[in-house]
């Protein structure tokens, strides 16, 4: 993914003093904003003025990875189940297909963002899964990037006649 990196993130980059922080962005019907830095963060990374939430909820983010190809990309976003919010979101509300941001930002050394966070890893929630044990609990988002509906095959119906169309003689949807 090419992105043109602003002259103060470049700047900071050259000092070779590098905090990076995540911005995360999920479009839940309210959405939320989170980030790993270890205090809140107010950002207008898209034109409106935000404040990405540090309230140990994000627990895990796996690695963004990157090729020059068009892969399905993914990765997950554990979220913390223990107060119920995203487990309430994600069983009451369709959160599939639910669009994810994933900003890279950078600290300078008064700990203030510096402008223009660039998109990390833009997707969509593919599935979930809600993982709750006796001692904690976490909702694991699996997020995938735009070509994860590339290979899927548009038209297709839980019907016989579909069936027969692509795997003629199977007798599954009879």
């Amino acid at each position: 993914m090419a992105r043109g990196l602003s002259s103060a993130v470049k700047t900071e980059l050259a000092t070779g003093v590098i905090d990076p922080v995540l911005l995360i962005e999920i479009d839940f019907g309210t959405p939320i904003y989170l980030t790993n830095a270890s205090f809140d963060i107010t950002s207008s990374v898209s034109g409106t003025s935000r404040t990405y939430l540090t309230n140990g909820h994000l627990k895990k983010i796996s690695n963004v990875s990157e090729t020059n190809k068009p892969t399905k990309n993914s990765l997950q976003i554990s979220l913390s189940g223990v107060d119920q919010t995203y487990i309430s979101i994600a069983l009451s509300e369709n959160i599939i297909n639910t669009e994810v941001y994933i900003y890279r930002g950078f600290l300078d050394t008064n700990n203030a963002l510096i402008s223009d966070p660039f998109l990390l890893f833009f997707g969509t929630v593919d599935e979930f899964k809600i993982n709750d044990t006796t001692e904690t609990s976490s909702v694991i988002l699996s997020v995938t990037s735009h070509w994860g509906n590339f290979e899927k095959t548009s038209g297709r119906v839980t019907t016989d006649n579909s069936q027969q169309r692509f795997f003629s003689g199977d007798k599954g949807m009879e």
